[in-house]
């Protein structure tokens, strides 16, 4: 069976699945979104990170976003929304379907270095300069080569974040998450392929 790549949609302009995301790719995205927040329960629940009910929010709120976001941002309907022009009542996201602005957004290391670990600055410092020069990268090359690329980037983000920049505690997940969700999920364009 051939698959069906089908570029046009219509409905209500839906940023964060995609519009016309089908019933099963909604699913596997809020699904995903429990990941993270579990991880950071455990993690609470066997007191190896302590932190206010300030920071226990906004590191569930965090963590929920990447997780789902990593893998919204690969679902078909995401990179059909994304990678496609401005339709008829998507007028407010012009900003959002911009994937560098949309890559600047993301200033998640600096929220976690600001409310976590204010001694830790080159974590945000490096971790966000990374993210938007990596996204400059790879809309400017080739885009048969921008997969590729994007996966050598998040391999070289893993390696760094495990032996040259010390993470947040509680955020060791934060980089690798984060350059999957922008560099290999939201930077990249795909073909969309659609259910039969």
């Amino acid at each position: 069976m051939n698959p069906r790549i089908d570029w046009s949609y219509q409905g209500k302009p839906d940023e964060l699945m995609g519009t016309g995301a089908t019933k099963s790719e909604k699913i596997i995205a809020y699904v995903s979104g429990l990941l993270v927040p579990l991880v950071l329960l455990y993690l609470g629940l066997n007191g190896i990170v302590r932190w206010n009910w300030w920071q226990w929010i906004l590191a569930i709120a965090i963590g929920a976003d990447i997780s789902a976001g990593a893998v919204a941002n690969a679902l078909n309907s995401c990179k059909r929304f994304y990678h496609s022009p401005i339709q008829p009542g998507e007028e407010n996201f012009r900003i959002q379907k911009n994937p560098l602005l949309f890559t600047a957004f993301h200033i998640y290391p600096v929220i976690v270095w600001l409310a976590f670990d204010r001694a830790n600055w080159l974590f945000a410092v490096v971790w966000y300069a990374l993210l938007l020069l990596s996204a400059w990268i790879v809309l400017r090359i080739p885009l048969y080569l921008r997969r590729p690329v994007s996966v050598a980037i998040v391999l070289l983000a893993i390696l760094m974040n495990a032996y040259l920049i010390t993470p947040v505690g509680g955020f060791e997940w934060l980089a690798p998450l984060l350059f999957i969700k922008i560099i290999s999920g939201h930077v990249v364009r795909e073909e969309p392929y659609r259910p039969a």
